[in-house]
């Protein structure tokens, strides 16, 4: 009878062993898959461009902006793969709000890019447009991120309106009660003046709701990255031919607006001297050497 019972009971035993190595296995793996696929996280962030979760900021409305350097010739490309992205998440969560392309004197290319974004979105499609840059050979000059606290304006909105609310209740009691034509006149033009008041506390909390569901992000495009890190995305035999014409236009400009300058008392000169040497003129230095000094007027 006492041999059943002590294999059962070895049985039980090996089983709960099992399970609990296959449990402590099981732990161990997805810790491990957890401190990897952490270390990919923090590995990528720290790569890439800052962010802030606004789940961790609740209330706070945040402005994204982003400065690229690539060449030239991708800028055009890169504004179109942002735009492309940002269409295709539907306009309730992405808008284009502006887009600016310029090509300067020098025929280096300037171009701009704005948008309005979910802010659960914001972050992800930063660092998805550092990735577009980056397949044009471009790289990242400067990402910022600020913040403006609406939770203030949200408060002071809410604690208006609950005051008007209840200077209302306590105006609209004494109303009913009001005998003279006059006092209810005040009554009625102070409950006036106090629904207006929490018209201009909703807008108030409207306006900094829409702050928060809306994040601005633009995008900031430079000229020249292909051109290697030593020049800072220049190249110096062209910025020399620049300068040399600059400097020659700047001569040639000097030198006209010194002749306007000069040329109009140089006509005028001009003049005095032809009219000084021309048969009138010596008539009337004749006439002049020819004058009585003492004579007088007669009275």
């Amino acid at each position: 009878m006492r041999r059943p019972i002590w294999c059962g009971a070895a049985a039980v035993l090996l089983v709960s062993g099992l399970a609990g190595c296959s449990a402590q296995e099981e732990a161990s793996e997805d810790l491990k898959t957890y401190d990897i696929e952490e270390a990919a996280v923090e590995s990528d962030a720290s790569s890439r461009a800052p962010g802030i979760t606004p789940t961790a900021a609740p209330g706070v409305a945040f402005n994204y902006r982003y400065g690229f350097r690539l060449p030239d010739a991708s800028i055009s490309a890169a504004q179109e793969a942002h735009a492309a992205a940002c269409e295709k998440l539907g306009l309730a969560r992405c808008r284009i709000t502006g887009m600016t392309y310029e090509l300067d004197s020098r025929d280096r290319v300037h171009g701009t890019l704005r948008l309005s974004i979910d802010p659960l979105l914001a972050r992800g499609f930063g660092k998805e447009a550092i990735a577009v840059i980056e397949q044009q050979e471009g790289r990242l000059r400067f990402a910022e991120i600020t913040g403006e606290d609406q939770n203030p304006a949200l408060d002071d909105a809410a604690r208006r309106q609950g005051s008007a609310d209840q200077r209302i209740a306590q105006l609209e009691a004494d109303l009913a009660k009001a005998r003279g034509e006059n006092e209810r006149v005040q009554l009625r033009e102070q409950i006036r003046q106090l629904r207006a008041e929490i018209e201009q506390a909703k807008s108030q909390a409207v306006d900094a709701e829409a702050r928060i569901r809306r994040t601005p992000m633009s995008f900031d495009y430079r000229g020249g990255g292909g051109q290697g890190r030593g020049f800072a995305g220049e190249n110096p035999a062209t910025e020399a031919w620049y300068l040399f014409v600059d400097s020659l236009a700047t001569m040639v400009s000097f030198g006209l607006k010194a002749l306007a300058l000069v040329l109009p008392w140089l006509l005028l000169l001009g003049l005095i001297i032809l009219a000084f040497r021309s048969r009138l003129g010596r008539g009337v230095r004749n006439w002049w050497k020819g004058q009585d000094p003492d004579a007088r007027p007669e009275s």
